[in-house]
Order: structure tokens, then C-alpha cells, then sequence
């Protein structure tokens, strides 16, 4: 059985920009996991309606890095500047 090690591809403090990357990679069948350094933000978020501040985690297997790179990079509405290995 192989396994696969998960690589931190960036960190971002807008859940809002990481579940679009986390969309756009899915999209190209690439496995991602958001990683809160502060869960309960999302909930106080929904009954509050404010923000609770947290840095998100975007993590990948790291096989998908350099393509996840790449495809990112292309995505002109995003912005990114990724560097590659």
C-alpha cells in the first residue's frame, strides 16, 4: 500500500480564496484538505457574523505539488505567484 505525505501547498487567512483554490485543484482531480488553525472561527462566524481571525491551511498529497503549482499559477483571476520545486 502506498502512502501518500501531505505538503502544506499555502496558507491563507480568507476561507473564502481557499476553498476556490481547494475548488479550482479538485476540479483537476487533485486531493486537498483545509486545515484551520482556529475551527471554532467558522462557527462563531455563522452565529456571530463576524469573523474570528485564523490562517488556513491548504494541504495536498505531495505527488500533486509541482502540477498544483502549475495550475494555479495559470489562473490569472487568483493572482498567485507560487514557486515551484
Amino acid at each position: 500500500m502506498k502512502t501518500n505525505e501531505l505538503r502544506v501547498l499555502l496558507s491563507t487567512e480568507d476561507r473564502v480564496i481557499a476553498e476556490n483554490i481547494q475548488s479550482i485543484l479538485e476540479e483537476h482531480d487533485i486531493y486537498t484538505m483545509l486545515v484551520s488553525d482556529n475551527p471554532a472561527s467558522s462557527v462563531i462566524g455563522i452565529y456571530m457574523g463576524s469573523s474570528a481571525r485564523e490562517t488556513i491551511d491548504i494541504q495536498i498529497n505531495n505527488e500533486d505539488y509541482q502540477r498544483a503549482v502549475e495550475i494555479l499559477n495559470e489562473n490569472t483571476e487568483l493572482g498567485l505567484d507560487l514557486e515551484s520545486e
